[in-house]
């Protein structure tokens, strides 16, 4: 009798073990599942592992004619990789005919410091697009609100081993 009561306590361990497991497996999962941390511009101070994947989500306004661009100086690709743009569309199925969010990716692959710089471009505040967007030298608004220029971000990334 007493070996069943062993057996039965290590079938216990082994069950308890093996759920704890698929715990974890499972907060593994939807931790993969949510995708890289993201930073909006309130957040400007990025800290990453390196191989961390990460995102600068930005809120954008196709429809009103805004968009935000990547500009130079570009970030030491020593430290940050950028893995690519891409645009999340909300209230429309048409590209660029709702409001939503342009995100630009990177991964961190080395030690160190660096700086990513974006444009955000209101409607009719910029010139050129990509890499050579810049402010309009006679961009100027009747209105006060600041909302209305173009802007510069800058988002110092820290990356450590």
């Amino acid at each position: 009798m007493t070996s069943k009561i062993l057996s039965r306590r290590g079938h216990a361990r082994l069950v308890s073990s093996l759920l704890a497991l698929g715990a974890v497996g499972a907060l593994a999962a939807c931790g993969a599942a949510t995708g890289p941390k993201e930073y909006g511009t309130d957040r400007r101070a990025i800290e990453a592992e390196v191989g961390e994947e990460f995102a600068l989500a930005l809120p954008m306004h196709p429809s009103q004619g805004e968009w935000w661009y990547r500009v130079t100086p570009r970030p030491d690709d020593k430290v940050v990789r950028s893995e690519g743009d891409r645009e999340d569309y909300e209230g429309s199925d048409l590209v660029g005919g709702g409001d939503g969010t342009q995100y630009f990716d990177f991964k961190a692959v080395g030690p160190g410091t660096t700086e990513i710089r974006v444009l955000h471009c209101p409607v009719g505040t910029c010139v050129g697009k990509g890499e050579s967007a810049s402010p309009r030298p006679d961009a100027t608004s009747t209105n006060s609100d600041q909302a209305d220029k173009a802007r510069y971000y800058t988002f110092t990334v820290s990356v450590r081993r």
